[in-house]
């Protein structure tokens, strides 16, 4: 992946910005759906479709779906690259090297 500064055409920014989007995107997808697997496995444990719990085993199959449900609420929240983190990155990209004329990044 070509990195940027502000010496690059904006639709060659614009263009980066779509691929790590698209990219961030791809990678909260795989991230939902193995925490999708996560959780129906977490229910299938506590409504004692695979057996009974101890209430140990229940305590901790209750910690691995609160944990799940966390991390889903933060992919939520804008991980995927709606939350700026994409625009901040790209704004700060060292462009020394193409200063120099060392070619493109």
């Amino acid at each position: 992946m070509k990195m940027l500064c502000v010496l690059d055409s904006p639709q060659a920014v614009q263009e980066n910005k779509e691929h790590l989007t698209a990219q961030l995107a791809k990678k909260a997808h795989d991230m939902r759906n193995a925490l999708a697997c996560i959780h129906q496995f977490g229910n299938i444990l506590v409504d004692g479709l695979a057996g009974d719990l101890s209430d140990e085993q229940r305590e901790y199959v209750g910690i691995m779906l609160e944990n799940a449900s966390t991390i889903r609420k933060v992919l939520d929240s804008g991980l995927d690259g709606t939350s700026g983190l994409l625009e901040e990155a790209t704004n700060k990209i060292d462009c020394l090297s193409k200063i120099n004329g060392q070619g493109p990044i």
